[in-house]
């Protein structure tokens, strides 16, 4: 007889992260049902009515805090298993979270790989194998070049990733999540590095992205860690577009 899914419930209000958990669980050795919710009255109401196995949640919610949801579903939910992905996790947010029962407790970036493992080993299943090489390559449309660069980012991805169009092209170069170089070459001609180079990629509003394979040594034009220079590329473009 077949096992009945298990019931993951995602409580995440921010769209790319959801994209990124998404992903990860593809990897998961067994069937399950995920269930996203953006903010906790819609966790409350997707959890009302069936069992939830595991909760993915985050902190700060736009109605409310993510451990205070954790502790009420001990009450309603006592079978559920629990991770807390944030981006500081702090001695009272570990304290805190240590009294709703059996809560694991992951640090953004988070690796697909470990997200996956940690999911596996609260479920009582068996880690997920490591693959040799990629799993898949995705085509994905409707994403801005942000929200490309932050799944990147969030995965502690290193590589290149090249973004083209009838501008000209530029490439991204990541260490362990991190931009490092930036470079873009116009169809003009000209070129540019560096936050202007970053800036400039995130501002384009339609091309392709891809990753590419690329040896040859490169400067570090960019040490702004990626959550700090995200933010700052988006005021740079929303304030060019007032």
């Amino acid at each position: 007889m077949n096992e009945n899914p298990a019931n993951i419930l995602l409580l995440e209000d921010i769209s790319t992260v959801q994209f990124f958990v998404r992903n990860a669980l593809t990897s998961l050795p067994k069937a399950h049902t995920l269930l996203t919710a953006g903010s906790l009255a819609e966790a409350r109401k997707l959890a009302a009515n069936r069992t939830i196995d595991l909760f993915l949640v985050d902190i700060g919610l736009p109605d409310g805090d993510g451990i205070d949801f954790l502790c009420e579903m001990t009450v309603s939910q006592p079978q559920g298993r629990a991770i807390i992905i944030t981006d500081s996790p702090t001695d009272d947010i570990r304290t805190r979270a240590e009294r709703c029962g059996m809560v694991q407790i992951l640090s953004k970036p988070v690796h697909p790989e470990k997200l996956a493992g940690a999911i596996s080993k609260l479920l009582g299943w068996s880690a997920p194998a490591s693959p040799a090489a990629p799993a898949f390559r995705a085509t994905l449309s409707g994403l801005a070049p942000i929200d490309i660069i932050q799944l990147k980012c969030m995965s502690g991805s290193t590589g290149i990733l090249e973004f083209s169009n009838s501008h000209g092209n530029g490439r991204l170069y990541f260490e362990k999540g991190d931009v490092v170089h930036a470079i873009v070459r116009s169809a003009m001609g000209g070129s540019t590095i560096g936050y202007d180079a970053f800036e400039e990629i995130v501002g384009w509003k339609s091309g392709k992205a891809s990753d590419v394979q690329d040896n040859s040594p490169r400067p570090r034009t960019i040490r702004t860690d990626w959550r700090s220079l995200l933010l700052e590329a988006a005021q740079c473009t929303d304030e060019k577009a007032a």
